[in-house]
């Protein structure tokens, strides 16, 4: 009984963590000044970039099986509720899949690109390209816009490399405001 109170709970902080994660993405700043797209695709991309912070700051734990199973359990969420949002968008039940799929593919590859430019020796570089191509799709804003949500991702990571792990493994998680 123990092992499946413990996977409850994980898998309850995961949809908090979820729960912070889209909130943080809804942050009118980022369309109002930043000028994200604010379409199914624009939220999408912030939720990606977002649950990528929060999974590389988690990764960084180190490998620990309860840590493991809240990434996945996070994973879960995000797929889940990309399968709901898309069957409330009226996506018949043969498209669901194939559509999920597609949006599990740019998942990865952004998750990819991501954890790159992190931890790249030339990070604002290479996140200055990851975020013109996945948030803009290539429609560049002016430098200072893009120059102030590199600076974001950056203080983002900091800020999440400042958390315990036992905080976040509790839901305890705390984003840095967009400004």
């Amino acid at each position: 009984m123990a092992f499946f109170r413990r996977n409850k709970k994980i898998k309850d902080a995961a949809y908090d963590l979820f729960t912070k994660i889209v909130e943080q993405a809804r942050s009118p700043e980022f369309y109002a000044n930043w000028h994200v797209a604010d379409t199914l695709d624009g939220r999408f991309d912030l939720i990606i970039l977002h649950v990528g912070l929060v999974i590389n700051r988690l990764e960084a734990s180190g490998e620990n099986k309860e840590v493991t199973l809240l990434i996945r359990y996070l994973q879960e969420v995000l797929f889940d509720n990309m399968d709901m949002s898309l069957r409330e968008l009226g996506v018949g039940d043969m498209s669901v899949g194939k559509k999920v799929k597609v949006m599990a593919e740019a998942y990865y590859g952004r998750m990819a690109v991501y954890r790159r430019a992190i931890h790249s020796e030339d990070r604002e570089n290479k996140l200055k390209s990851s975020l013109i191509r996945n948030i803009y799709r290539d429609d560049a804003p002016e430098d200072a816009i893009i120059g102030c949500f590199v600076t974001y991702v950056s203080k983002q990571v900091k800020c999440l490399e400042g958390q315990a792990t036992e905080d976040l493994m509790l839901a305890k998680l705390i984003f840095i405001k967009v400004s």
